[in-house]
């Protein structure tokens, strides 16, 4: 008798705080953080823009397009082969 009744007061409890929170309501809407930071790289009318210099757009654009150098493997390196 004494050991239901914890345990229906144990249930009881739990069932209470369960439906007692609502986890999420002080969040903003979902995609909110995704909007943010598309308008934080939006370019606005009156915005500051720093100056690029023709040689820095050549250097950035000649890394882009050249081929990445392959990393040298260290010891902790996994080499899988099939």
């Amino acid at each position: 008798m004494f050991t239901s009744r914890i345990a229906l007061i144990v249930a009881a409890g739990a069932l209470i705080t369960g439906c007692a929170s609502s986890p999420g309501d002080d969040l903003e809407p979902y995609g909110a953080s995704v909007r943010h930071a598309m308008g934080a790289q939006t370019y606005r009318q009156g915005d500051s823009v720093r100056p690029m210099r023709g040689d820095q757009a050549a250097r950035a654009m000649e890394a882009y397009r050249s081929p990445s150098e392959p990393k040298p493997m260290s010891d902790t390196t996994i080499l899988v082969t099939e």
